[in-house]
């Protein structure tokens, strides 16, 4: 493997930039960690360096929101603690702010050498069903089981363990990835209901649909199956990648953004089509959701359409 500094410290039009290879005074070789920490002064975009191997990052903070220009156009997303993103060997990433006033932006990055992944991948195949050594390029990737071993993988190295462990990890880690597909990543970017066979499944996904303005709980979805709510939770989180709550969650804060991007309605009245009870609970469940509220995302929108026109 090449030789890299190990901190790496840049300044760029949007802030300033921090990288430390946290791995090397430990003398891993197959595997290698990096703690990142970006100081964002404005929504100038960003160019990430990019990695000699595939690699993936996931948030250290508690929440922070960006832009990231994908297939020819901006996507904004909220990234929590613990979701992040899957980068193909030297793929180059551009990323904006939101919006200011976020602070830093805190990562773990994980790299695995390609040959790794390209022996993992061979290992993997069968005869008739070859597993291709290219990972996917992921803008948004919610993979708790990847998270929590990556942070298991870093207190390993806080704690020495040898460059056998980091070995033994970064195969694992290749197969991981390789094998996916990432449920919650599914999930969160279309939610189809092609994705769901279960008749009893897809009639409550309709049902969601079409009654996103009410009351929406587990007993009447439930009802709605024809399953015990037990029983009905289980098979739902199973097929579509989230529980039933947060499927209706995620569905009514989209709803609200569209409704905020495209319509001159109140606030009170997306709350009510959303499903919210008052305009205060909706604003106070979209600030948790997009670190903005309900006024300021609307704004934005239409300052961003002026300069973009």
């Amino acid at each position: 493997m090449k030789s890299r500094e190990s901190t790496v410290k840049l300044r760029y039009p949007g802030g300033r930039f921090r990288r430390e290879w946290i791995s090397d005074a430990a003398g891993w070789q197959s595997l290698r960690l990096r703690i990142s920490e970006w100081h964002l002064t404005s929504a100038d975009v960003i160019e990430p360096p990019p990695s000699d191997d595939p690699s993936f990052s996931v948030l250290l903070n508690s929440a922070f929101h960006l832009d990231e220009r994908f297939r020819g156009q901006w996507r904004g997303q909220l990234y929590t603690k613990g979701t992040g993103e899957l980068s193909p060997a030297r793929h180059q990433r551009r990323l904006r702010q939101n919006f200011v006033g976020q602070g830093s932006l805190n990562t773990l990055g994980v790299h695995i050498p390609q040959a790794t992944v390209d022996r993992v991948a061979q290992e993997l195949s069968t005869p008739g069903n070859a597993v291709g050594s290219s990972l996917q390029d992921l803008p948004f990737m919610d993979d708790r089981p990847l998270s929590g071993f990556s942070f298991t993988v870093l207190a390993a190295l806080r704690d020495k363990a040898p460059d056998f462990y980091a070995q033994s990890a970064a195969q694992w880690l290749a197969a991981h990835l390789l094998l996916g597909p990432f449920k919650a990543f599914e999930w969160h970017q279309s939610l189809t209901h092609e994705r769901v066979s279960d008749h009893r499944l897809i009639r409550v996904l309709e049902y969601i649909d079409a009654h996103l303005s009410e009351h929406l709980d587990l007993r009447i979805l439930s009802q709605e199956a024809g399953l015990s709510p037990f029983h009905f939770a289980a098979l739902f989180n199973k097929a579509v990648g989230a529980t039933p709550h947060r499927h209706v969650h995620h569905l009514r804060m989209k709803t609200a953004q569209s409704m905020l991007r495209t319509t001159d309605k109140s606030t009170l009245e997306i709350a009510l089509a959303c499903g919210f009870g008052s305009a205060s609970h909706f604003a106070s469940a979209f600030r948790r959701e997009f670190l903005q509220t309900p006024t300021e995302y609307r704004s934005s929108q239409q300052f961003s359409e002026i300069t973009s026109s």
